[in-house]
């Protein structure tokens, strides 16, 4: 059953019990009831879709999904970048948009083409009324993180109503009592096979529907806590791992999954525990990955240092694929070449310090000194 569905209840009623009563506000009561209305809508949906999947698409337990390449890091280190870039090489890849994450059932994947097919013919109205969505619904990620229903996305999404996300920060800012989520490695084993069987049938589900004949790419900057998860499913997966300095990564980290808090939370002090606790889990990724890449096959494991792809987008992109055997068609480089050249002028608006959450450089220097004396950073 897990494969169809699964729902960790413990976080399900832990966000309800700590936004609506322990630390009570309006705000976060409205943002709960929200919330709870969006799961109720999209869980059972979900379970029907999938259902569906099982009676009509059964075949797609079959699928073969043969060394995926997988995008990590810790959040607001190039992943973005990087997966956009080797996006671009269409004849070889497929990678999700947001709404595949969403509802990740062929079912819903077909009726989703079922309808654009029309839109098509008849104008378009449904894209647009999309794109308005994507504008409003998600204008405040823009500089942050561009996103779109119908743009190449993580597969967060996946983990989003299973409630196995830190993502849930995004309505719930106590993070501090949801430790378990940042390394789903170390749950219980029986939980563990659960979230395998849920992952696995997941993707098969969306190689069955999209990517036939093509490899699956993904991106996924809160997957560090899962490294192992993804080796037991898909043994062969070839990582790329990109690395940032940790004093600058860690504020950006904090700022970015903080966003929301203006609203639902706007009282709580940027140097109190609740800021603290999401800096505490980007210093938890960093010591993971450091501490379990060696399970990784050195043919199959490379790391790209922020710096570099910075400096040099096209040589990074270039260095990824040289590592592992496969070669740059000449579409692919000179698509490379117009969007790197559009993208080289880009600079960031937003400026971080660690100071501003209550961390300082030697606290992370203490923390992370291997890891940084490790990559160089």
């Amino acid at each position: 059953m897990s494969s169809v569905i699964y729902i960790h209840l413990k976080t399900f009623f832990k966000i309800i019990y700590l936004n609506c009563f322990k630390y009570f506000s309006f705000r976060q009561l409205i943002a709960t009831l929200l919330f709870v209305l969006a799961f109720l809508i999209i869980v059972p949906l979900l379970l029907i879709f999938r259902l569906l999947d099982e009676m009509l698409f059964f075949g797609y337990r079959k699928t073969d999904i043969s060394q995926p390449v997988f995008i990590v890091s810790n959040p607001r280190s190039g992943t973005t970048y990087m997966h956009r870039l080797l996006c671009l090489d269409e004849e070889r890849y497929v990678y999700m948009l947001l709404y595949h994450t969403i509802i990740s059932s062929i079912t819903f994947y077909k009726i989703v083409k079922g309808i654009s097919w029309i839109d098509r013919r008849i104008g378009r109205p449904f894209r647009r009324f999309f794109d308005w969505i994507d504008s409003w619904f998600f204008k405040g990620w823009q500089d942050i993180h561009p996103t779109g229903f119908n743009q190449s996305e993580e597969d967060e999404g996946i983990y989003i109503f299973p409630l196995l996300s830190i993502a849930i920060c995004l309505i719930c800012p106590y993070m501090q009592h949801f430790k378990y989520l940042t390394l789903v490695d170390e749950m219980p084993e029986r939980q563990r096979q659960r979230i395998r069987n849920y992952y696995r049938s997941s993707m098969k589900r969306f190689m069955y529907a999209e990517g036939k004949g093509k490899t699956l790419l993904s991106k996924n900057v809160i997957t560090t806590g899962r490294l192992n998860t993804i080796l037991d499913i898909f043994p062969d997966a070839r990582i790329v791992y990109l690395i940032r300095d940790p004093k600058k990564a860690v504020p950006s980290f904090i700022s970015m999954f903080s966003a929301t808090w203006k609203i639902i939370a706007p009282k709580l002090p940027e140097q109190g525990p609740e800021f603290r606790a999401l800096g505490q889990i980007a210093i938890d990724f960093y010591t993971y990955f450091h501490q379990e890449k060696g399970r990784f096959k050195p043919e199959n494991f490379l790391i790209v240092p922020y710096a570099d792809l910075v400096a040099d987008p096209l040589q990074s992109v270039k260095n990824v694929y040289a590592h592992f055997g496969m070669n740059l068609s000449p579409t692919f480089e000179q698509n490379l070449i117009k969007e790197t050249n559009k993208t080289r002028k880009y600079r960031s608006k937003h400026s971080y310090s660690l100071e501003q959450y209550g961390f300082s450089e030697a606290e992370i220097e203490e923390k992370l000194g291997k890891v940084m004396t490790e990559y160089g950073v």
